[in-house]
């Protein structure tokens, strides 16, 4: 299908309209505070009754007070009116003020709702999505929405309101000028129907355009030393260039379209505004109707027309935000390929032993999904880890060692086989229970931008001081922090960029080490260090791994030699096993 039939697809699906589409799904969310939302909407229709009511007033003034000349009733009019105001504007003040309280609820519950989500989806999903189109969620798509939640009370609810009582007041006034002035339903309908559709499909357009600049300028941001390094600043000025100017086109696009649909409808009411006072100016010419109901019919038809007018310029908002939610949609549509399944228990602190039973896996997916022809990360592989022993996983790049540890996290599932640990499949065990025993220190030691207590912390949240210390000692880290101007409470900054390689390497240690793991998994956690910080780090790791399972996955010689086993992956087959000094024998015979 081409991108403009899907385009239209989607447009189409949104425009059904884009009203029932924001509401749809803002509904739910509303729901849950029903409370303040029936105060809010009585309010509107106090203000409602207000606003009706004034124009009504204005006939009563011209015939009954100043034709009549009526001394007490101008009076006690304007009294009433003068009075009404104040109340009315208080209480709209109020009504400001819940409309924002609500609005940022309601925002605060979906950004919610999505950060939650995300963290549901497997890796598998993280793998095959750009940051920037995960970002835009965030930023653009829920900016969007977040500007119909706030201004739908102004946009919708009260003008929705007003048109109903205004309608119903026109009929009141004169039943044949009310006739004429019911064209204003069509006419204003005729360009929104015409333009919202091609509206909403180009909004859509766009923020796949907004998402994939985005996603360009983070990775050319995260980048920048490989940029530089390569000379790469033309290219990639030429990438964003290209990006840009396709952005450039689908806003234009939009801008235009939703301008139109605003337009269209202030053209139709102008145009019938000249066809009222025609017919008004015939009838209270002949006497069918007096001076004053002319008045106050126009005035009303005024504000007819002005509500109107306030739909449509809330419109293109309510595209913007329609089609934000198209975009948020999808995402949230997406299912965690990884979940607990029924009845799953807890799983026993290790025992035993991990298995391998011919396990089998492709990150593409299922083998029957499969590209034909593709080579699986692992192909019936089977192994065994003894409980406390140390293991290493070895192998050239892409032979399937970070795909082991990985199966051991249950980050994945095997696409056929089982990873038993004690007997127990851990697809029937819950995912909780299984992270709960596992620490792990990755190739790139992740940390946060807060303090490095808290980094440690995160290892066991519940976790007191003095436990983050003593991991920090385990990890031969503590006399440095102790060191740092503000100790435990600096700020390891953007992903520990202002701590050393080997400071990171550390940090991350302790964070495995206070959850006090049965299995410590590293993968190539000393392969980016330098020879003397990686000796050190190896001694730090083999001293705590005492009473421990340790699995590495490494292709350094150093880590291999310090293993009680050693694994052989290549090409994602198990090529050889044994101590590391069999193996290194075994080598060592066949050159010569």
């Amino acid at each position: 299908m081409h991108e403009d039939d899907q385009n239209e697809d989607i447009a189409e699906e949104t425009d059904r309209g884009a009203l029932r589409s924001v509401f749809g799904f803002l509904g739910p969310y509303y729901r849950q505070h029903r409370g303040t939302l029936l105060f809010l909407i009585l309010c509107v229709l106090t203000e409602t009754g207000y606003n009706v009511a004034f124009p009504l007033s204005l006939k009563y003034l011209i015939d009954d007070a100043l034709l009549a000349q009526n001394h007490s009733a101008l009076v006690w009019i304007l009294i009433v009116l003068g009075a009404l105001a104040v109340v009315i504007s208080a209480i709209s003040a109020f009504l400001e003020f819940l409309n924002a309280r609500l609005a940022a609820t309601v925002i605060r519950d979906i950004r919610h709702r999505i950060f939650f989500h995300l963290q549901s989806l497997s890796l598998r999903f993280y793998s095959g999505t750009s940051s920037g189109e995960v970002m835009s969620r965030f930023s653009t798509d829920l900016g969007e929405v977040e500007e119909a939640a706030r201004y739908w009370v102004a946009g919708v609810l009260t003008p929705g309101f007003e048109l109903l009582a205004g309608t119903l007041l026109l009929f009141y006034l004169s039943w044949q000028l009310a006739l004429t002035a019911m064209l204003i339903w069509p006419l204003t309908m005729i360009g929104p129907k015409v333009f919202s559709q091609r509206a909403v499909s180009a909004t859509y357009r766009k923020k796949e355009l907004e998402a994939a600049t985005l996603a360009i300028v983070q990775e050319n941001v995260a980048a920048q030393s490989v940029i530089r390094a390569f000379g790469l600043r033309g290219v990639s000025q030429s990438w964003f260039r290209r990006r840009s100017i396709s952005l450039e086109g689908a806003s234009a696009r939009v801008n235009f379209l939703t301008a139109m649909t605003e337009r269209s409808v202030s053209t139709a009411v102008l145009l019938l505004h000249v066809l009222i006072i025609g017919v008004g100016a015939w009838l209270a010419f002949h006497k069918r109707i007096s001076i004053g109901t002319l008045v106050t019919f126009e005035n009303v038809f005024w504000e007819l027309s002005y509500n109107i007018e306030r739909i449509s310029q809330f419109l293109p908002e309510l595209m913007e935000a329609a089609g934000g939610i198209q975009h948020i949609s999808d995402l949230l549509r997406e299912k965690p390929s990884i979940v607990d399944k029924p009845g799953a228990i807890a799983l026993p602190r290790l025992e035993r032993e991990i298995v391998f039973e011919n396990v089998s896996f492709r990150y593409a997916g299922e083998s029957s999904d499969s590209p034909p022809g593709e080579k699986p990360q692992l192909e019936n592989v089977t192994l065994r880890i003894p409980c406390g022993s140390r293991i290493a996983v070895a192998g050239p790049s892409g032979s399937g060692k970070s795909t082991v540890l990985n199966l051991i996290l249950g980050l994945y599932d095997p696409t056929s086989g089982s990873v038993r640990i004690d007997g127990r499949d851990i697809r029937d065990v819950t995912r909780e229970s299984l992270c709960a025993q596992i620490g792990t220190v990755f190739q790139e030691s992740f940390l946060f931008n807060t303090s490095i207590r808290e980094n440690i912390r995160l290892g066991k949240p519940e976790a007191t001081d003095a436990e983050v210390e003593a991991a920090a000692r385990s990890a031969e880290i503590h006399d440095f922090i102790q060191c740092l101007p503000l100790g435990y409470d600096t700020i390891a900054g953007e992903r520990g960029s202002l701590m050393s390689g080997g400071q990171r390497q550390r940090i991350a240690i302790a964070r495995a080490i206070i959850r006090d793991p049965a299995i410590l998994v590293l993968d190539e956690a000393t392969s980016a260090l330098d020879p003397a910080t990686e000796t050190a780090i190896l001694a730090t790791l083999n001293r705590l791994a005492v009473g421990r399972t340790m699995i590495f996955a490494t292709h350094r010689l150093a880590a291999m030699a310090e293993a009680d086993l050693l694994f052989v992956l290549v090409n994602g087959k198990l090529d050889a096993e044994g101590s590391p000094a069999e193996l290194f024998a075994h080598v060592r015979a066949g050159m010569q």
